[in-house]
């Protein structure tokens, strides 16, 4: 159960990182910074960990709402901007930059319902 803590705990910090991110896009108008950038490759890298974590939420029988959404949502994001963004552009659509924050939001809600689950 330590594990699924920590797992919690990070996805936590990744909302975080999504919310920052988003606000950055925004008042940036769509144009990102390095910070932006360094995101982007945490968010990248947290898909594999939320795939293996959707094994072991199901051997512990744990709602597998938390990987399952950021999965979809990643999946769903990256569809949106191969069919909209030009790939010249270097500018981010700033609803897409405020729905990236919304979803930061949300991310750090239900995880933080889940750490209080697993730390009772």
């Amino acid at each position: 159960m330590r594990f699924l803590r920590v797992y919690a705990s990070g996805s936590i910090a990744i909302g975080i990182l999504q919310v920052i991110d988003g606000i950055l896009l925004v008042l940036g108008k769509g144009d990102p910074v390095q910070f932006n950038y360094v995101v982007a490759i945490f968010e990248l890298l947290w898909i594999p960990v939320c795939t293996i974590m959707v094994f072991l939420f199901k051997r512990n029988k744990i709602s597998m709402l938390s990987p399952y959404s950021y999965v979809l949502y990643n999946f769903i994001g990256w569809t949106i901007a191969a069919l909209l963004l030009k790939p010249d552009a270097a500018a981010i659509p700033v609803w897409f930059a405020g729905v990236g924050a919304l979803f930061g939001i949300y991310y750090v809600i239900i995880n933080d319902r889940l750490l209080r689950r697993l730390s009772r």
